[in-house]
């Protein structure tokens, strides 16, 4: 098979500056920033403060220093509740609990020191919560409660995108679920049109380099309790942000605590629960089977290894499973020929009614007037034996006997009926570890990997027709933040996701020679691998049909690299840094 490839790569390099005031532009980071000034009660910025924000759930701390102008800085913090405290020689301790990042903002955290003993402390309650006032940017933020509690039909996190502000669906709802990434990608934000979107998980592009079919589409869908939050920002991007002209979707996945939590989860669907169709009832017709049986389970804590490692405040484990099994109910009305034309009896087709089913006798051809030509019919509409051909008797013999006397035609015509289920299989799994090696250096690593299979079409319940799907799909982030100095972060990340798709019919394999067909013709094919051809008779229902993109693979690979500073100097915040991306396309 011919193999086509579409390399494509860009360089993004991201300089942002604050202008009047301290600013720290996040972009379209997984994480959160907190940031702010620390004075003292008659408002005169204090230097060299040392403002530390530790997470409730982990104890896992992140400290700045306040520069020459009072300006702290606290980036790349994991979204969730925050403590954050001060301590200085003459001023008394400052504590405010319950400060909440949240994905892809910057939180304005004003601190103000009042004089006095470090022993004593000022604790901060009952304030007005700390909002975005970095960016005027647009979008939604859905957190872990939102996404464990509204519905989502297809058990699919990414369907919440849209509830956005300017977000349009331009597909079936029914189709959304993590196993459709097409579906799943097909939104239309602020009338930029469909497939027109930038994916990303943890800060990494999880968008597949489908660029030579022309659209963007979501690679991979996490189960929604790997997912702690996401935020899709809709307009209003800055410097940081390319490669779509439509909206951004940033999901941050969950993380372990210092609590082992964990959940299982089951639900089912089934055709079998349901009361019987009326109308399936009065024309003797087969209930469709369908099946949605999904089920999962997610787990997180510390990593302890008795004696060798106690992870408690510093290194932890998360992971999630999401399996689904699902039967999309199809049916199917086909014309197959009977028993008595498999053997050359076409008589019942005489004497019908506005028609004419005569079968004439190609050997008999004769010239006739006006430059046309004339047969003799075969008497009685019957062809002999002696005269069918070995390898059509063989194609007819794949078709099933008629099955449905009650809704075919007086002439035959869909006289077979099925109710074949298509089934599709998922399933999807998410590890991800986080490690403080101190306050000022963190990392986490992070990999997924799942798997898709659907088997459908066999409308004649058999493996003449039908089609097989697969699709895995692997991914991986590590990120590194490190605390160079009092005024500069530096946080390096790498990630790549990959995507396959194969389809091929499920004849793929067929022994062409004990149908008939020339040994020249099965010469050319390669062995175990040719399907049985697709066949289109006239009268008759399709042999062997299929889907396009047809039989074969397409695949996506996509890296990604970005290296970032952020860098107080006054009253500014200066973030800059490059990023590589590579996308390759093949089918």
């Amino acid at each position: 098979m011919t193999a086509k490839g579409v390399i494509m790569t860009n360089w993004l390099v991201r300089i942002l500056a604050g202008l009047s005031i301290a600013v720290c532009l996040q972009a379209q980071d997984p994480r959160g920033f907190i940031r702010g000034t620390v004075t003292d009660t008659t408002g005169a910025v204090i230097a060299g403060v040392k403002v530390r924000a530790t997470a409730n759930d982990t104890g896992v701390a992140a400290v700045a220093e306040t520069n020459e102008a009072g300006l702290y800085n606290l980036p790349y913090l994991i979204p969730g509740m925050y403590k954050l405290t001060v301590e200085h020689t003459g001023f008394k301790s400052f504590l405010r609990n319950n400060v909440e990042v949240r994905v892809s903002e910057t939180l304005e955290v004003p601190i103000s020191l009042e004089i006095g003993a470090v022993t004593e402390t000022v604790e901060v309650r009952d304030t007005t919560p700390a909002l975005e006032t970095t960016n005027a940017s647009l979008g939604l933020v859905m957190d872990q409660r939102r996404i464990s509690e509204l519905p989502q039909r297809g058990a699919n996190p990414l369907e919440l995108t849209l509830l956005a502000p300017g977000v349009a669906n331009t597909t079936n709802l029914r189709l959304r679920k993590s196993m459709a990434p097409e579906a799943t990608s097909d939104i239309s934000a602020d009338g930029a049109g469909r497939y027109n979107n930038e994916f990303q998980i943890d800060g990494i592009s999880n968008t597949a380099a489908d660029r030579g079919r022309g659209y963007a589409r979501v690679a991979y869908a996490p189960p929604a309790s790997a997912v702690r939050e996401f935020k899709m920002q809709t307009s209003a991007y800055d410097a940081s942000i390319g490669h779509t002209m439509g909206s951004v979707v940033n999901v941050s996945t969950a993380s372990g605590t210092n609590e082992l939590h964990g959940e299982a989860h089951w639900f089912l669907r089934h055709s079998a629960l349901d009361a019987p169709n009326f109308f399936n009832n009065k024309n003797n017709t087969p209930q469709p089977v369908y099946q949605d049986n999904r089920y999962g389970l997610s787990v997180g804590g510390p990593v302890v290894i008795p004696k060798v490692l106690n992870g408690r405040n510093r290194t932890f484990f998360f992971y999630a499973f999401e399996g689904n099994q699902f039967g999309v109910p199809t049916q199917f009305s086909r014309t197959v020929p009977t028993a008595a034309q498999r053997n050359g009896d076409f008589s019942a087709l005489l004497g019908l009614t506005n028609a004419n089913y005569q079968v004439y006798d190609p050997l008999t051809t004769t010239a006739a007037a006006g430059g046309r030509f004339a047969r003799q019919p075969f008497a009685g509409n019957l062809i002999p034996r002696s005269r069918l051909d070995g390898l059509g008797v063989n194609l007819a013999n794949l078709y099933p006997l008629p099955n449905a006397p009650n809704t075919a035609t007086a002439d035959g015509r869909n006289n077979f009926f099925s109710a074949p289920k298509a089934i599709q299989k998922t399933y999807s799994n998410l590890l991800r570890f986080d490690h403080a090696i101190n306050e000022n250096h963190r990392v986490f690593l992070r990999v997924h990997y799942d798997f898709w299979k659907e088997n459908k079409n066999h409308d004649f319940l058999n493996e003449i027709n039908g089609i097989h799907q697969n699709r895995p799909n692997r991914g991986v982030a590590l990120d590194d933040v490190m605390v160079l100095n009092p005024t500069t972060v530096l946080n390096l990340r790498y990630g790549f996701t990959s995507t396959k798709w194969w389809q091929y019919r499920t004849s793929r394999g067929f022994d062409l020679a004990s149908l008939g067909f020339s040994p020249q013709l099965v010469a050319l094919t390669e062995k175990g691998q040719a399907p049985l051809p697709r066949i289109t008779p006239g009268a008759y229902s399709q042999l062997s049909w299929w889907e396009d993109p047809g039989d074969g693979v397409n695949s996506s690979l996509t890296h990604s690299f970005t290296a970032n500073i952020t860098k107080m100097r006054g009253n500014h915040s200066i973030r800059f840094g490059p990023e590589y991306r590579v996308y390759r396309s093949f089918n």
